[in-house]
């Protein structure tokens, strides 16, 4: 799939949901075997699209994949945007309702490398994040919360999300760049 086939408008849920679930394909297809992860779909998702997306090693996982980086981080958030993600602040709610899920966030930064006055180096690779990380990282403020102005009372999209440092997680694979 290339980025052509990427949802243009931001706001538009519908279109980023099937996108993510191409890209989830893609992950189960290719990445995870080249990696070594052993990984399947989540068969829960069949009956609950809310289900996290894999089962990796046996236990549920959700997969992020991320193709945009947050050109703004350093400027806002003196956070260098090279090794940020992001990570909605309702699916972290969602999450503590579940069993200490892993996070694996696939980042491909390839076709948007500069934007908003800052500039990143083409990487593309797999981390993993327990959610106890990610709660310590949250609680700590070592995650500054990101609000998305043109969500406010948005009720179909993520309203907010925390910033996380691709640093400050487990690199599985690094295929491209400075990971």
């Amino acid at each position: 799939m290339d980025h052509a086939d990427k949802p243009a408008d931001t706001e538009d849920k519908t279109p980023w949901l099937r996108f993510g679930e191409q890209r989830e394909g893609t992950f189960l297809e290719s990445v995870a075997p080249e990696i070594g992860l052993d990984a399947d779909r989540n068969p829960a998702k069949d009956d609950d699209p809310t289900a996290l997306d894999l089962l990796v090693d046996g236990e549920a996982a959700d997969l992020k994949t991320q193709e945009t980086p947050f050109f703004t981080a350093e400027s806002n958030y003196d956070l260098p945007p090279q090794y940020v993600v992001t990570f909605n602040a309702n699916d972290y709610r969602r999450y503590q309702r579940k069993n200490d899920p892993a996070i694996l966030f696939w980042v491909r930064w390839h076709d948007e490398l500069s934007g908003y006055g800052a500039s990143v180096e083409e990487m593309e690779g797999v981390w993993r994040l327990s959610f106890d990380r990610l709660e310590s990282m949250i609680e700590s403020g070592d995650a500054p919360l990101h609000q998305y102005r043109r969500r406010i009372g948005d009720r179909m999209n993520a309203n907010a999300s925390y910033l996380l440092d691709l640093r400050r997680m487990d690199c599985l694979a690094c295929f491209v760049g400075p990971c």
